[in-house]
């Protein structure tokens, strides 16, 4: 048994192009066959069951009159009309005990087997085979011998034939006796003339199916053609392809959707190897000073100081929070991170976050403002939380301009419901970012240009985990920026009312 790509080469099945042709050229042979089959074999049973049927409504038509009617004109004038509408010869007797009495008829055909060659014998005939049937009679006459016969579809000569339709209707003591007729005229010369009109048909719709199948099949199939191609190029790894649908809206629709998901593939690609490049990066910078110290501390007698192992133990410490950050990334993508929901001081939360950055006030000058009017409480996760302010502040830290100052600044405001929430806005005044980056900045893999900036500040996936986190605590959030004019990362949450024993805001 075959498996992996040449397995999938014998499936491989007819091509998308010899399907169309074949459906064309299947179509025209049903096309022909029917012609031949309606338009000769079959012709002259068609054209007696339409005789047939015209012979039965005119006769029915005439009853209907013939009972509704207490008018001879009027009923007269009805004959009239019904013989020139369906090209049929009226006889009216009236049986009263063995004599019948013509009534009245109407002669339309230029030749008709009742006015023409009847005689009392045959009326006798067809008034007994009528009342055997029910007052209705129905017979085919042959005028190659001029004699009766039922209808039993035996060949009925070269002179044509009639057909004789009876119907008895009774008035009081007497009996009224129709009879209807019309001539079927012979259809061998009409089949032989459609025969060779029909050899041309044919050989003309074979011409015009054989090209019709080859243009249209390669218009078609052409543009699944090109992108099964690029399809192709695409599954290889080449992101530049172009898909090109044209000739119908629903290749144009897909063409258009295959060109979106390559450039969001190609797009995703280059943030995942960027991804992997800066998680290299930031994996390498600490082992790199763990062996170097490690070293130093095995080799140099008096190195192994606490400082060093201090250093040591720093380092190790952002190789696991590089590790949890990426892990976190994935558990929030994967929706499997849970959350400890609980009533809490938010405001409380932004300063204990604020208090890890005392060393970076002390040592490198930073100015880290927090402005808030009185403590607000919220219902979430607070370890999550504090994580979201954590992260956002770190990431200003990063990227705020030479001042080195990051404003966090927290608001009360009203919800779309006019329920109760707070802003929270962290502000630095870095380079910014640029407009068509800014959809961008949430999303997977994104990396700005100058990630590594203060690459010792942070592992670069914290906006990922801030953009998880909000969004599991059902949290609007958002970011503006200009080019040259930093950045103001915000979200908003729902707030609560204050437990009756909170302490105070701090001062």
């Amino acid at each position: 048994m075959r498996t992996g790509k040449n397995a999938g080469e014998g499936r491989r099945g007819i091509s998308f192009r010899a399907r169309m042709i074949l459906a064309f050229g299947l179509f025209t042979g049903i096309v022909i066959v029917l012609l031949w089959l309606f338009q000769t074999l079959w012709l002259d049973d068609i054209y007696r069951s339409l005789k047939l049927r015209e012979l039965d409504r005119c006769a029915d038509s005439a009853v209907s009159a013939a009972s509704s009617s207490d008018d001879a004109d009027a009923f007269d004038e009805a004959l009239s009309a019904l013989a020139k509408k369906y090209e049929v010869c009226l006889s009216l007797y009236r049986i009263s005990g063995s004599s019948a009495v013509p009534v009245t008829k109407k002669h339309v055909n230029s030749f008709c087997f009742i006015h023409n060659s009847s005689n009392n014998d045959m009326l006798n005939r067809l008034y007994r085979s009528a009342s055997e049937q029910g007052g209705a009679y129905t017979e085919l006459i042959s005028l190659s011998d001029m004699f009766g016969r039922f209808r039993d579809g035996s060949d009925s000569g070269d002179a044509g034939e009639n057909m004789i339709s009876v119907r008895l209707l009774e008035e009081g003591d007497s009996t009224l006796m129709m009879l209807f007729n019309t001539e079927l005229v012979p259809l061998k010369s009409t089949v032989k003339t459609l025969n060779a009109q029909l050899g041309w048909i044919t050989a003309i719709l074979l011409v015009i199916g054989v090209i019709l199948a080859l243009v249209l099949s390669d218009r078609i199939s052409k543009p699944v053609r090109q992108m099964s191609g690029e399809a192709s190029k695409l599954a290889l790894g080449d992101y530049s392809v172009n898909f090109e649908g044209a000739g119908c809206a629903e290749t144009e629709n897909l063409s258009a959707t295959l060109n979106r998901a390559a450039y969001e593939l190609g797009r995703l690609d280059k943030m995942q190897k960027d991804l992997i490049a800066n998680v290299s990066h930031d994996l390498r910078t600490p082992l790199t000073m763990i062996s170097g110290y490690t070293e130093i501390m095995r080799d140099i007698p008096g190195e192994a100081t606490p400082e060093n192992f201090q250093i040591v133990l720093d380092e190790c410490e952002r190789l696991t929070n590089l590790v949890t950050d990426m892990l976190e990334v994935s558990k929030y993508q994967n929706g499997t991170q849970k959350l400890n929901v609980t009533l809490f001081n938010f405001t409380e939360v932004i300063r204990r976050t604020l208090d890890r950055y005392q060393k970076l006030r002390e040592h490198d000058g930073y100015v880290i403002r927090f402005e808030a009017d009185r403590d607000v409480w919220v219902r979430g996760d607070e370890g999550r939380l504090l994580q979201v302010v954590y992260n956002l502040v770190n990431n200003a830290v990063n990227y705020t301009g030479a001042d080195k100052t990051v404003l966090i600044r927290q608001t009360e405001t009203a919800g779309e419901n006019g329920a109760p929430e707070v802003l929270v806005e962290v502000i630095d005044t870095g380079d910014g970012i640029s407009e068509e980056d800014l959809p961008l900045v949430w999303e997977r893999y994104y990396k700005a240009h100058d990630f590594h900036k203060r690459a010792n500040m942070g592992t670069g996936l914290g906006l990922s985990i801030v953009r998880g986190i909000l969004l599991l605590h059902g949290a609007s959030f958002g970011v503006q920026s200009r080019v040259g004019q930093g950045s103001n990362f915000w979200f908003r949450l729902k707030t609560e009312p204050a437990p009756v024993d909170a302490k105070p805001m701090q001062s």
